[in-house]
């Protein structure tokens, strides 16, 4: 069902198929991040709350979908220091600490998206960005009055020099919300 015809549906319909997609989302993010860290169909089963069945297919499609996963973790470079294990980022090149080999991509795939993170904060201020606040992944900054098309301008320029700097196989991107709360830019 596309966007349009959802908010066509009268308001109690439209209540009753977000918490059906909501089950069904739920059900998904649990599969995911179960089988990422080695979860079988069982313990999706248990921590999804859904049967058998649903786990096994859900487990399957993960992997049919995610294979680079274990192709990517066999492929990075690991070593132990005074009995501590490490890994090494190919993006932000820095080692992290890695407690089980079943956190590599974890590891790999966060560690990847605060690297570039902070390049970006770090090309926004260069670019006179008068950055207030930083949520995971946010910022915040206080924009005069008429002063918007020079902070859609500097977030784009800045968002422009990651990418560039970064040479990732994907350009990175980011959406822009003005307002005189917090909850209007969340």
């Amino acid at each position: 069902m596309d966007l349009k015809r959802l908010k066509a549906l009268p308001p109690e319909e439209q209540a009753k198929l977000y918490e059906r997609l909501g089950k069904v989302r739920h059900a998904g993010k649990q599969a995911g991040y179960s089988a990422m860290y080695g979860a079988q169909p069982k313990t999706i089963a248990h921590s999804a709350k859904i049967n058998i069945d649903v786990a096994t297919k859900l487990h399957t499609a993960y992997w049919k979908l995610n294979w680079s996963i274990p192709a990517t973790c066999e492929a990075l470079v690991t070593k132990k220091c005074s009995g501590q294990l490490w890994q090494w980022n190919p993006v932000s090149e820095m080692w992290y600490s890695l407690r089980h080999m079943k956190d590599q991509w974890s590891t790999l795939n966060q560690g990847t998206g605060v690297w570039c993170f902070d390049v970006w904060v770090r090309n926004l201020r260069s670019l006179g960005m008068p950055i207030i606040g930083q949520m995971h992944d946010e910022v915040c900054a206080p924009v005069k009055l008429g002063n918007r098309k020079f902070v859609t301008k500097a977030i784009r320029k800045a968002m422009t020099l990651t990418n560039e700097e970064l040479k990732l196989n994907r350009e990175l991107d980011c959406s822009l919300d003005f307002g005189s709360s917090y909850a209007q830019i969340h």
